[in-house]
């Protein structure tokens, strides 16, 4: 409604200019022709022509200027979009995978290595890592440990990109038996909890 409204505001100027050119046109032509009716001269004729030329180029100055103007008002460039600001994403959790190693078959009361690998592909930190051993540790007696342990909780920490491993040294059970279990991968980012079977069999002398 408001670009209709200027369009006709406008046309109507330019109405009124051009019968009001035309008025003072036609007045400064019958002017000129009574004052240099009698004249002969070629000075009369030279006023005559830059009158007449001088005319010219001010209606076609003032014409350019209200067809831009005109342009403008039913063409009004596009104003500049703000360029929104990205949204952080939550940043990509990290994917960790585990493996165990460990003997299959060990004798009674001697002494063994358990090793947890803990994989991170990923190049983002996993926070609050620990393993849950369930009766690892208490079927077997903990001799040594690279990372905390509390009851049967390993706690890592922080597992960075990479290889993280975790060991332990035990002594096996003083009864045969077969020992099974599963061990799982904890960690503050998981979807999922990781898990890994472990079975040794502890047999006699």
């Amino acid at each position: 409604m408001a670009l209709d409204l200027a369009v006709i505001g406008v046309v109507f100027a330019i109405i009124l200019l051009i019968i009001f050119f035309s008025a003072v046109v036609l007045y400064l032509s019958f002017r000129i022709k009574e004052t240099f009716r009698k004249e002969t001269r070629r000075g009369a004729t030279v006023a005559k022509v830059a009158f007449l030329v001088g005319i010219l180029f001010l209606a076609g100055g003032l014409f350019y200027f209200f067809a831009n103007t005109f342009t403008n008002i039913t063409d009004p460039s596009p104003t500049a979009t703000p360029t929104p600001t990205p949204t952080p994403t939550p940043s990509e959790s990290p994917l960790l995978t585990l493996s165990v190693s460990a003997p299959s078959q060990v004798s009674m009361n001697s002494e063994l290595s358990i090793s947890f690998t803990i994989n991170n592909p990923t190049a983002y930190i996993a926070n609050g890592v620990y393993l849950e051993t369930g009766g690892l540790l208490s079927d077997f007696s903990l001799q040594s440990s690279t990372h905390e342990v509390v009851g049967s909780v390993i706690n890592i920490g922080e597992a960075s990109s990479g290889i993280t491993v975790v060991s332990v040294d035990v002594i096996a059970p003083s009864r045969a038996r077969t020992f099974s279990n599963i061990v799982t991968l904890n960690f503050q980012e998981m979807i999922n909890p990781v898990t890994e079977s472990i079975i040794i069999s502890v047999r006699g002398n």
